[in-house]
């Protein structure tokens, strides 16, 4: 397997949110955890692709379930539209994600 433009072999990621569904289990990554970009693009990736190195839990993460999904992330990112709002560059959304995203690095 070769290197993917936003994930290098060998190189350690911290989660930002997991997101389990009955097939699949998704982690949600920053685009660059080493530095505050103006602006993130954090993706979903396979957690099949990556090898648990910590098994630290943020404090701010909070288990949510809808539609036989189960997601662990901070309670204001599982907000419905909360996603659509941040890539659409809502500023409350915007706030909302760099504030907890430090919150979650801070104990990664």
């Amino acid at each position: 397997m070769s290197d993917h433009p936003g994930i290098r072999i060998g190189a350690e990621y911290p989660v930002l949110e997991v997101i389990t569904t009955p097939r699949r289990v998704l982690l949600r990554i920053p685009e660059r955890p080493d530095v505050l970009l103006e602006r993130d693009t954090p993706g979903l990736w396979d957690a099949a692709m990556f090898t648990v190195v910590s098994s630290r839990v943020p404090d701010c993460w909070v288990a949510g379930l809808k539609d036989g999904q189960v997601t662990l992330a901070p309670q204001e990112w599982q907000r419905p539209g909360f996603w659509e709002d941040y890539f659409d560059g809502e500023p409350t959304a915007g706030a909302e994600y760099e504030r907890l995203r430090a919150e979650v690095l801070a104990q990664a």
